[in-house]
């Protein structure tokens, strides 16, 4: 008589429970988590997606990585991922689509800061997120005519010549940069601090349905949510900043949320430009301050961004057709990008941190130089345009 069987009791004689839908699982996850949650990339760092997080959700790898309060609220009952299946389909009825951060059309600038959004709603066409050239365009929501008017022609200029102004659609100077890229049939991308089925202002209904015809408006908080006031608004900032290039100031005073945006543009190591404005005017004490303190170089016209944008000195003419769509990133144009950032990296380190063979790097290489994604240097380096 043979004993028992060494394995009785260690499994289940229930087939194991297949594996949650990808999609499901990012939303779980960043349910969990927050929104702009701090602990969003050390919980990557730790599990490298969202399925294997919740795979170990309750693990103490998975609280340490987390934080105890998400860790208590990952293995709730009633949190699962197949909560959200639901929602997602109420996301496709209203064209909303979620951007999961191994999405091929998540911002990839978005995944090089510590606190990245885990999931994006997005309305319009979200190729825009990964062009070149994009820039930050903020200010007072009580401007000036000077304001206004530096706003439109700044705006106007930059957009012709090939840049993506990006936006908080709010009152005021950021829905001036909108304008200008609208006025010139061009791209922009709007970034809210309320969530994505909602407009704030509400007067700018019709501002964003312009945006998403010819670009897209993008939120980290989802639909039929609660809006969360101020603190929503200071988080959107940082996302600004974030997939800026650069980030151009018009007119602010010395306290006002859009020195937080040019906080995170510092902390990103991205580069401030100020419009100079009246020493008498309390609307240009914050741009004259970044400029007295060296935190901000001076813009006056368009062409003082071209190089820092890496733009073409001959922009388009006014009233140009709307540019076409880019074609959206393969895995691999994916893969090559996430391991290039502003510092030069020659092929042997790109080849080395993304594991693809020689001459399939190069010939990758070579088509993101070719769509304007990356320059080439000297010495056959290369760095994000």
């Amino acid at each position: 008589m043979t004993g028992p069987d060494p394995a009785w009791g260690q499994t289940s004689f229930f087939p194991p429970e297949p594996a949650p839908d990808p999609l499901l699982c990012w939303l779980w996850l960043a349910g969990t988590l927050g929104v702009g949650s701090s602990r969003n990339g050390s919980v990557l760092d730790a599990f490298g997606g969202a399925q294997e997080a919740w795979e170990q959700r309750g693990s103490e790898a998975f609280r340490r990585a987390a934080g105890a309060p998400a860790a208590l609220r990952a293995v709730q009952p009633d949190n699962t991922p197949e909560h959200y299946r639901a929602f997602v389909r109420r996301c496709e009825a209203r064209r909303i689509r979620i951007l999961t951060y191994d999405d091929p059309d998540y911002p990839l600038a978005l995944t090089r800061i510590p606190d990245m959004p885990l999931v994006l709603y997005c309305t319009g066409d979200p190729v825009w997120l990964n062009e070149p050239a994009a820039v930050g365009m903020v200010g007072s929501r009580k401007p000036t005519e000077y304001g206004l008017r530096a706003a439109e022609d700044i705006g106007c200029g930059l957009a012709r010549a090939g840049a993506i102004v990006v936006s908080g659609l709010a009152d005021g100077l950021d829905s001036a940069g909108h304008r200008a890229a609208v006025q010139e049939h061009c791209p922009t991308i709007g970034v809210l601090g309320v969530p994505i089925d909602k407009t704030y202002p509400a007067t700018n209904r019709e501002l964003r349905r312009q945006i998403e015809a010819n670009g897209c408006v993008i939120s980290e908080y989802p639909p039929e949510s609660m809006a969360i006031g101020r603190v929503g608004f200071l988080q959107r900032n940082r996302l600004i900043a974030a997939l800026s290039m650069a980030l151009v100031v018009v007119e602010a005073q010395e306290k006002s949320g859009t020195m937080s945006t040019v906080a995170h543009a510092e902390r990103y190591g991205k580069p401030v430009f100020a419009v100079p404005g009246s020493i008498y005017s309390p609307n240009s004490a914050g741009t004259n301050g970044l400029l007295r303190g060296g935190r901000a170089k001076a813009v006056c016209k368009a062409e003082d961004l071209f190089s820092t944008l890496r733009l073409d000195a001959a922009p388009a003419q006014a009233g140009a057709a709307p540019r076409p769509a880019p074609a959206a990133l393969s895995d691999t144009e994916r893969r090559v990008l996430a391991c290039i950032g502003a510092k030069a990296k020659g092929v042997e380190e790109i080849g080395q941190q993304s594991g693809l063979p020689t001459a399939l790097l190069l010939g990758t290489l070579m088509k993101l130089e070719l769509t304007g994604r990356v320059t080439c240097l000297p010495g056959k380096r290369y760095i994000l345009r």
